[in-house]
Formats: structure tokens, sequence, C-alpha cells
């Protein structure tokens, strides 16, 4: 059940109920996609947490932009994320070795079926100047 959404709008207004809103920069030129909008947000609220749970910054920051006509991504300053990390710890109940935060290992998995779901891809790459970029392919 998708909808045209003003992709900014629904992010801003899913962010207006969590704490860690502060932390978060919603750019003003995502673009209006067909989504479902309650589960497209919970797929990139996944990104955005993660963002954040894995940061050891001592001023925590993602921010979603648009990159191109046809990517939109969450940019973190948190550890850095490579591709095949990615794919690694996007197989259910896989985990970092050692890991002290929290968590199942389920969220990316189903963040990622989510996005896959609305026809869109993800993947991520380690920032130049630190962090984590993850892209999702929007058309």
């Amino acid at each position: 059940n998708t909808k045209p959404h003003d992709v900014g709008e629904i992010l801003r207004d899913y962010l207006d109920t969590v704490e860690y809103k502060s932390e978060v920069i919603i750019d003003d030129n995502l673009p209006t996609l067909e989504v479902n909008a309650p589960l497209f947000c919970t797929a990139l609220d996944n990104l955005i947490r993660n963002g954040l749970k894995y940061n050891d910054s001592a001023s925590r920051m993602v921010t979603v932009t648009k990159l191109d006509e046809h990517h939109i991504a969450v940019l973190d300053n948190g550890r850095g994320m490579s591709q095949e990390e990615f794919l690694e710890f996007s197989k259910p109940y896989t985990r970092k070795a050692g890991q002290q935060e929290n968590g199942t290992g389920l969220g990316l998995n189903i963040c990622i079926a989510i996005l896959n779901e609305h026809g869109f891809s993800v993947s991520s790459s380690v920032r130049p100047e630190g962090g984590t970029e993850i892209k999702v392919r929007i058309s």
C-alpha cells in the first residue's frame, strides 16, 4: 500500500517522536517517492539509529540527503562500514565479533527487505572523512 510522499516531510514527522532527533539532519532537497510511509520511515530509522549507535564520535550526527536523481543517502560520522561488511551484517542474526552494543542482528536485514520491497536497492561505503554512506537507489 504505497502512495506519493515527500520523504523529508514524513521523516521529520517520524523523528518528532524520537529522543535522538537533535542528532539527525534531514535535508530539504529530498524527493517525493511512492512509498508506504510507516514502513519506509522504519527502514530509514534503522539506518539512522545504526549511524548513531555504532559511533564513537563526541558529536554524533546523521544526515539524510539526496545525492543525485537516483539516490538518497544516510551519512554518519561513525565507525564506517564497507560494502563487504554491509553484505555480511545484512544476513539475519549476524553481528560483528566482540561488539559491545546490544542487538539481535536482524535490524539491517529487515530494513533492506523493506527497501527492496519498495523496489529500492541499498549499498554501503566508508566515507573518505570517516563514517558510513548508505546509498539507497530510488530509480
